[in-house]
């Protein structure tokens, strides 16, 4: 029986709950406290994703004093890794820890974007709780290894260096560490994905992945898509990765998204992936929230047609390449966009028909002229704009010179 075993606290992790036994007990020995608590040395105390050391510290106090369900959904970090998991597994997992037995999680990332491990902690939770329970704790969401900042209270949390497995060999009570003065310095991604991040770890157990996945949709819509018809489209690996790095910098986009590949995407996409890192940052990156995520259907809208009609009231003389690669698709998909949505292939005029040329000198000025005209039309070919032009303006005199005749 273990004597003045302290009861969890809001939102406290399951492992600050042992430091505080630690404290209470009187050791001054960590292994005295560590062989009470689990007698069959259990390696697996200070886990992130929880094992049998719950069930096997719970079974030494009155059976009426906690419930282990509640102490997995919440005071472990459970929930936010489970996320993912198609219902089935995530349900067997749950009752594997309830039993006392392990659910051998692979693939957790231990390691924050500066490729440290160790506890969080927020100066003002440390404050608050202090005032209200007389003692600071371990916020269990804080623990999150990808979790920037403290989603209550908005300020970057504070990192306790340490590697996660010597955690099962010392207790670490926060109470004991040195206080920190509140940062609230912060880059324009962090709240959203504090945000997220907690919402993943807090939904009700059972929310989860759905016979279809709305992160795909918004990503496409967003125009991620390399060839988005029909909502058939693949997401483009490449512009992917260029907008996680242009959003996130380097740590972030190299760590998660370094090797992302079209078959990656397409697994996060269809819920293959059960890791929640990378798809917090998606749903940032596409302004989705984990109510969005997990709720109803959301419409699929297509931006190819529309980025095609546009090109096409511009009234230049594109190639099909060109056409292609600004519309974000390959040629032969843009024969099939066309028919779709029925629009006319005005990019058949680049055919193979045999064409003539006309030299016309410029000075350096006038030549520069056209070339900022034709970026800032939006098409950088210079030639296709000057061609434009000139059939247009041929065209108007010609109109010009019948209407007078007649």
């Amino acid at each position: 029986m273990l004597s003045y075993f302290p009861t969890p606290y809001p939102h406290e992790w399951w492992w600050s709950v042992l430091c505080r036994y630690f404290v209470r007990s009187g050791y001054h020995n960590h292994a005295t406290a560590i062989k009470e608590l689990s007698p069959s040395h259990s390696k697996s105390l200070g886990r992130l994703f929880p094992a049998g050391d719950i069930y096997e510290v719970v079974f030494q106090l009155p059976q009426t004093l906690f419930s282990i369900e509640e102490i997995v959904l919440q005071h472990t970090l459970a929930p936010y890794y489970l996320r993912f998991y198609p219902t089935d597994k995530k349900n067997q997992a749950l009752a594997s820890l309830l039993n006392g037995k392990g659910v051998g999680l692979t693939s957790i990332e231990l390691c924050t974007p500066e490729q440290k491990q160790g506890l969080k902690w927020c100066p003002q939770c440390r404050l608050e709780d202090g005032s209200t329970y007389g003692e600071s704790y371990w916020h269990r969401e804080h623990q999150i290894p990808l979790m920037p900042l403290c989603p209550k209270h908005g300020c970057r949390l504070v990192l306790h260096e340490i590697p996660f497995a010597r955690l099962s060999e010392l207790f670490v009570p926060l109470c004991g560490l040195p206080d920190a003065e509140a940062q609230y310095g912060c880059q324009l991604w962090e709240p959203p994905l504090s945000t997220t991040l907690y919402k993943l770890l807090t939904l009700p157990f059972g929310t989860g992945v759905l016979p279809y996945n709305n992160l795909e949709r918004a990503l496409i819509t967003d125009g991620y898509s390399s060839s988005a018809i029909r909502g058939k489209g693949t997401l483009n690996a490449p512009k992917v990765y260029a907008a996680c790095a242009s959003l996130y910098g380097p740590a972030i986009s190299s760590q998660y998204f370094a090797k992302v590949s079209p078959a990656v995407l397409y697994r996060i996409c269809h819920w293959k992936l059960t890791s929640p890192e990378r798809y917090a940052l998606l749903m940032v990156l596409a302004n989705l929230t984990p109510e969005e995520l997990f709720g109803p259907q959301a419409p699929f809208v297509d931006p190819a047609p529309t980025a095609l009609l546009e090109l096409q009231k511009r009234g230049i003389a594109y190639r099909k390449r060109e056409l292609s690669e600004a519309v974000g698709v390959t040629p032969s998909q843009l024969d099939t966009l066309a028919r779709q949505y029925g629009i006319s292939p005005f990019w058949k005029q680049n055919g193979t028909a045999r064409t003539e040329n006309i030299r016309v000198a410029l000075t350096p000025a006038e030549k520069q002229s056209i070339l900022d005209a034709a970026a800032a039309h939006g098409n950088g070919q210079a030639a296709v704009f000057a061609r434009a032009i000139l059939l247009r303006e041929a065209e108007r005199i010609l109109h010009d010179c019948k209407s007078k005749e007649d």
